[in-house]
C-alpha cells in the first residue's frame, strides 16, 4: 500500500504509522544526575526513580501504535504531535506546545549509491527527553556510553544540553554522506574529461536527485537551529545557546557544501553538453573534410566519365596513370593545405 495513502481522508489526531519498517517498538529509559545512572528497557510508561534528575526516554520503531499512545498518555502529548511523531514523512521543523518543544529532524544512508531518508522526533519536557526513531539505527547509543561516564559534562547540564547533544549527533551524521556524494561528483568529473559517455548523464541526473532530497531536509534544518537562538524558548538555558549556536554552524557548512554540490553539478551539465558538442563538431569536421577531398576526385572521375567517342586523352597509353597521379596530388595538396590551417 502507498505510504501517501494511508492517512487519505482520516481525521486530525488519528494515529496511522506511514512508514514501511516494521520494527518491533523498543523502549529505552536513561536516567541520570551527577551522582546516579541507570539504564533500562521498558515495556510501558516508565517509572523514574528520582524527580529532579535527568531522564532520556529512548523510542526505536513506530509500528506498535498502542505503545505510542501509552507514551502519550504518560508524558501529556497533544494528539497532534503524536500524529507527527508517526508521520515519517513531515518537514523538518520545530514547534512550541507550551509545556514542550516537539522537534522533527531527518536523518540519511547511502546505500548503492541511493539516498535513504529517516525520520527522527525530539520531545523536550522540564528534565525529560523523548526521542522517536523509526529503526534500530544505533545513532544514538554512543551517547548512553557518554551519558555513563561520570566526568561527562552531561552530568552536569539539563535536558536542553541533552538535546542539544542530540541534535549535534544527527547534523554531524550529515557530513559522511555529503562525503561520499562529493565522491561521486569527483568520479564523475574525472569521466566527463577523460571520456564522456552517455551513460554518465544518467549518473548526473541521479545525483542531482540526491541533492534535491538532501536539500530538502538541511534547509528546513539550519532555519530550527536559527529559531533556538531567535526565539526564547522557556525550556532552553541561556547557557545552551551557545552550544546550539555552534551546531547551527555546523548545519551552514553543511547546506554551503551542498550549495557547492549544485554549482558542480550543473557545471557538469554544461561540461557534458560541451564535450559531446565538441565530439559532434570533430566528427563533422572530419566528414566535412573528407567530402572537400572528393569533390574535384569527383569531378576528374565525372568528366572522364562521360560517354564521348572523341576524348584526345583516352588515345595516350600513360592516360590513366596519369590521371590517378594527379588525383593523389591534388588529394596530397589539399590535405597540406588543410593540415596548415589548423583545420584538422
Amino acid at each position: 500500500m502507498d505510504i501517501t495513502n494511508k492517512k487519505t481522508g482520516l481525521p486530525p489526531g488519528t494515529l496511522v504509522y506511514t512508514g514501511e519498517e516494521d520494527v518491533q517498538t523498543r523502549i529505552t529509559v536513561v536516567e541520570y544526575d551527577d551522582v546516579n545512572f541507570s539504564h533500562k528497557v521498558v515495556e510501558k510508561c516508565p517509572e523514574f526513580e528520582k524527580e529532579n534528575s535527568i531522564k532520556w526516554i529512548k523510542v526505536n520503531g513506530l509500528a506498535d501504535i498502542d505503545k505510542l499512545k501509552d507514551i502519550g498518555r504518560c508524558f501529556k502529548l497533544h494528539p497532534l504531535a503524536l500524529e507527527d511523531i508517526l508521520n515519517i514523512n513531515q518537514r523538518p521543523k520545530i514547534e512550541d506546545y507550551q509545556d514542550y518543544l516537539y522537534v522533527v529532524l531527518k536523518l540519511f544512508n547511502l546505500n548503492e549509491d541511493t539516498i535513504n531518508t529517516k525520520q527522527v522526533s525530539f520531545i523536550l519536557e522540564k528534565n525529560i527527553v523523548l526521542s522517536f526513531q523509526e529503526d534500530r539505527d544505533g545513532i544514538f547509543e554512543g551517547m548512553i556510553k557518554r551519558i555513563e561516564s561520570s566526568d561527562s559534562p552531561l552530568r552536569l547540564k539539563g535536558a536542553d544540553y541533552l538535546l542539544y547533544s542530540l541534535i549535534d549527533i544527527v547534523i554531524d551524521s550529515y557530513y559522511p554522506v555529503l562525503e561520499k556524494v562529493e565522491d561521486r561528483i569527483e568520479n564523475i568529473e574525472e569521466q566527463l574529461i577523460e571520456r564522456p559517455e552517455h551513460d554518465i548523464l544518467n549518473i548526473i541526473h541521479r545525483i542531482k536527485m540526491d541533492i534535491v532530497i538532501l536539500r530538502r531536509s538541511i534547509w528546513p534544518t539550519r532555519d530550527i537551529l536559527n529559531n533556538f537562538g531567535s526565539y526564547n524558548y522557556d525550556l532552553i538555558d541561556r547557557s545552551t545557546d551557545y552550544y546550539i549556536r555552534d551546531v547551527y554552524d555546523h548545519a551552514i557548512q553543511a547546506f554551503d557544501l551542498l550549495e557547492s554540490f549544485r554549482d558542480r553539478i550543473s557545471d557538469m551539465l554544461d561540461i557534458y553538453l560541451s564535450s559531446t558538442s565538441n565530439k559532434l563538431n570533430e566528427i563533422v569536421r572530419v566528414l566535412t573534410v573528407i567530402s572537400t577531398i572528393f569533390v574535384p576526385l569527383t569531378f576528374i572521375v565525372g568528366l572522364y566519365g562521360m560517354n564521348f567517342k572523341e576524348m584526345p586523352e583516352l588515345q595516350y597509353p600513360y592516360s590513366y596513370p596519369l590521371v590517378l597521379l594527379i588525383m593523389l596530388l591534388i588529394a596530397v595538396s589539399m590535405l597540406i593545405f588543410f593540415r596548415r590551417k589548423r583545420w584538422i
